[in-house]
């Protein structure tokens, strides 16, 4: 028994990993990081970007960047609203807003 332990090479956790990700499906394979950076910087590219992370959060047959495409989805609609609020504020208080913003700026210089 000893004979057979100690013939057997000792594998690292990171090769089992590679191993267990290769017999995943194509839709369950995880992301590298640099997967989820080169994405992110993608879908940051005005009207190309967003047509891009529309079709990805609605179709793409990874799982995991499907979510991550609407997760950033979410999080682009929630600055656009955010934006939007403040652009209305700024209209209803005519423009006092800018006027605090540009005395601010006038006072750190």
């Amino acid at each position: 028994m000893k004979k057979i332990m100690k013939k057997t090479k000792k594998i690292s956790k990171r090769k089992q990993l590679r191993e267990i990700e290769k017999h995943l499906p194509k839709s369950y394979r995880p992301i590298t990081g640099w997967g989820y950076f080169w994405r992110a910087v993608l879908y940051a590219i005005p009207v190309l970007g967003w047509l891009i992370l529309l079709i990805n959060a609605i179709g793409s047959k990874n799982r995991n960047g499907r979510n991550f495409a609407r997760s950033y989805f979410c999080a682009l609609l929630i600055a656009v609203i955010l934006a939007a609020v403040a652009v209305v504020l700024n209209l209803v208080t005519d423009n006092a807003l800018v006027d605090l913003v540009k005395a601010t700026i006038e006072t750190l210089k």
